[in-house]
């Protein structure tokens, strides 16, 4: 009985059972994946200062945040000027759009202080990573996202009030 109910109201979104697994996969490991993530920068950077010392690595981070900051910024102003503009190819201006959307991920993993999460911004950069990872994307969450409800449609007015009401004598709402 869940499942039918779950196929019928999804199924009015274009959402398949594929999207299903990877959304409840991801649900579940993401956290997880963060985690192991944010411990991995943390022992790449202790590694790192060993290595090469203090004044470099700080020296490092701070020249990610600066670099996160302008790969966001320029992301940002690339992804709402293809919202904006009209297209005749809505698949092409969100596949730019996805392409923006990777590279301001790759933006924030270069602000997250670490040398796993440089790495992984790095490779977002380059254009066939992101090629793929946005046409995978394309792939397992694509369709039609409008709502489409059967029943009948209530067409309404609406009636502007000129004048204020008005209040009894010591009434709470009264000013």
């Amino acid at each position: 009985m869940y499942s039918s109910y779950v196929e019928s109201y999804i199924g009015d979104f274009g959402i398949g059972p594929r999207t299903i697994l990877l959304e409840s996969c991801l649900r579940r490991h993401f956290p997880i994946l963060i985690l192991v993530l944010l411990f991995a920068d943390l022992a790449s950077l202790i590694w790192l200062g060993g290595f090469w010392g203090v004044l470099p690595v700080l020296a490092l981070v701070i020249l990610d945040i600066f670099a996160g900051s302008a790969l966001i910024q320029r992301s940002g102003t690339n992804i709402f000027t293809m919202l904006n503009t009209p297209a005749s190819d809505k698949k092409a201006v969100s596949g730019g759009a996805a392409k923006s959307l990777l590279g301001a991920i790759a933006g924030l993993l270069l602000i997250v202080p670490g040398i796993v999460s440089d790495f992984i911004a790095l490779a977002l950069l380059l254009p066939w990573v992101r090629k793929r990872v946005a046409g995978f994307f394309e792939s397992h969450i694509s369709g039609d996202f409008a709502v489409h409800r059967s029943g009948p449609v209530i067409d309404m007015e609406a009636v502007e009030i000129e004048e204020m009401p008005k209040l009894k004598p010591n009434s709470p709402l009264e000013d």
